[in-house]
């Protein structure tokens, strides 16, 4: 096997394990968001005030039911974009038919990523839960890092094959 060969197929795995990596991370976050609304949603109805008219109750209950139907449905449309990400990755691998489309997402995402790590700034400097910042700290760079090898392995793929390494 020549050194062309054995670089084109060490990438196409690189493809292949970002891609599988990104729909693993984004289930992960899924997930993340759920819990979050199942803790955040007993904090809230805990502090529903019972001596509030019929009307406001009602009105207080449609509003919390609307924010979370809004968020459940971008946390959805966020994880079939990473799907739809990853899958594609994984078929350009495979050398099976694709998306080219993915990579695009892939770099809007990464940029996304990447501005979303200043948030953690201010999270640091209040230090009330250092370990959970820290965590969520963790688990951002690792998606970057895929997200990141991904959209590299994409372009050396396209390119050692364009050159006729395959």
């Amino acid at each position: 096997m020549n050194s062309g060969s054995a670089l084109l197929r060490k990438y196409e795995d690189n493809l292949n394990v970002c891609g599988m990596g990104v729909i693993i991370l984004s289930a992960w976050d899924v997930l993340k968001v759920i819990m979050q609304l199942i803790l955040d949603g007993k904090e809230i109805l805990s502090q529903f005030d019972l001596e509030m008219p019929d009307v406001e109750k009602a009105e207080a209950l449609l509003v919390i039911i609307a924010v979370v139907a809004v968020v459940i449905v971008l946390t959805l449309l966020l994880f079939l974009i990473h799907f739809y990400i990853g899958r594609n990755a994984i078929r350009n691998s495979r050398r099976e038919p694709y998306k080219k489309g993915y990579f695009v997402w892939a770099v809007i995402l990464l940029a996304l990523s990447l501005l979303g790590t200043l948030s953690y700034v201010d999270e640091i400097k209040e230090a009330e839960a250092i370990e959970t910042t820290i965590a969520s700290i963790i688990v951002d760079v690792t998606a970057i890092y895929i997200m990141a090898t991904l959209v590299i392995s994409t372009h050396k793929v396209k390119q050692l094959r364009a050159e006729g390494q395959s």
